[in-house]
């Protein structure tokens, strides 16, 4: 999905792809792009998912303004999950907001609409940040309704790495968090990371997506190594998954996503896959994610039992 001529604020890329549903013939997906700065914003494309995602409508315009100097995302935004709350959607967002110390830090906030196109942020501060479990930074949640409340599986930094040919890189894991109300959130001691579950030591775990495949619940999710991931197809994003117990908590070790047909060297996806969305359409399942560059080739698809 290349940047379409008009559009404010689309010089490049068209990353983390997050899904609204209307209805089994209408799909919208809230995705960043990058502006003249390098700000991400957020912008909207509606498709058909059973007509080979059919372009219905799109956004020409970010759907939030960025936040006020000194706010959490005052240097970008990007979307997280999307959900129909009484009525309305609720969008919650990653924020940016630069530092001197390390490049950046992030947080997650709400924005509210009651059609899915202009939203009014729920407060002009996170609704989830840094905290004694969290001192670094937290980003990208993946939210579910529960008979009691509201779950989620989120990104969690755990330090940072210096590098020697340009600012220090993050290093983070996925935490759980248990919400009665979806705004007040308390972070559990269950974290993917790193060294845990048979992955590697060091690096960054990105975009958890909870889904059910098989009868069996799993938490999405794209694993990088610790340095050499911008030059390096092999130490690149990958998607991996593992299975998930009844409460939600990991049962088992992660393992790599297999394509039927593996993107070839020279495709939009041949370097790396990133930031998956796994959804049911019809009697099987589609994923959404990035390819190569962070989302700066755009995002596509793959289809599971279809």
């Amino acid at each position: 999905m290349p940047p379409e001529p008009g559009v404010a604020g689309w010089r490049s890329h068209a990353q983390n792809p997050t899904p609204l549903i209307f209805d089994d013939r209408h799909w919208r997906l809230y995705y960043a792009v990058r502006d003249q700065e390098n700000r991400a914003r957020i912008l909207w494309v509606d498709v058909d998912p059973l007509d080979e995602m059919r372009v219905l409508a799109r956004a020409d315009t970010p759907i939030l303004p960025l936040g006020a100097p000194g706010c959490f995302d005052s240097a970008g935004q990007g979307p997280s999950m999307a959900l129909w709350r009484d009525g309305r959607v609720h969008l919650y967002y990653m924020g940016m907001h630069l530092r001197r110390d390390v490049p950046y830090g992030l947080a997650i906030g709400l924005a509210t609409s009651p059609d899915g196109a202009e939203f009014t942020r729920h407060s002009t501060g996170p609704v989830l940040s840094v905290g004694p479990k969290d001192p670094y930074f937290v980003s990208l949640a993946h939210i579910q309704a529960e008979p009691e409340g509201f779950s989620a599986w989120y990104m969690s930094a755990t330090g940072w790495t210096a590098r020697p040919d340009g600012p220090a890189d993050a290093d983070y894991g996925l935490r759980r968090a248990v919400s009665e109300d979806g705004l007040r959130w308390t972070p559990h001691d269950v974290m993917v990371a790193p060294g845990i579950s048979a992955l590697p030591e060091g690096g960054g775990l990105a975009r958890p997506w909870r889904a059910r495949i098989d009868g069996t619940e799993r938490l999405f999710f794209s694993y990088r190594a610790r340095s050499a991931f911008r030059t390096d197809s092999a130490a690149a994003y990958r998607i991996l998954s593992l299975p998930l117990d009844p409460a939600g908590v990991p049962a088992g070790p992660a393992e790599p996503l297999v394509f039927a047909n593996p993107p070839g060297a020279e495709d939009w996806d041949g370097f790396m896959q990133a930031y998956p969305t796994v959804l049911p359409l019809g009697q099987g399942h589609v994923m959404l994610y990035n390819g190569n560059g962070f989302g700066q080739t755009g995002f596509g698809w793959a289809t599971r039992g279809l």
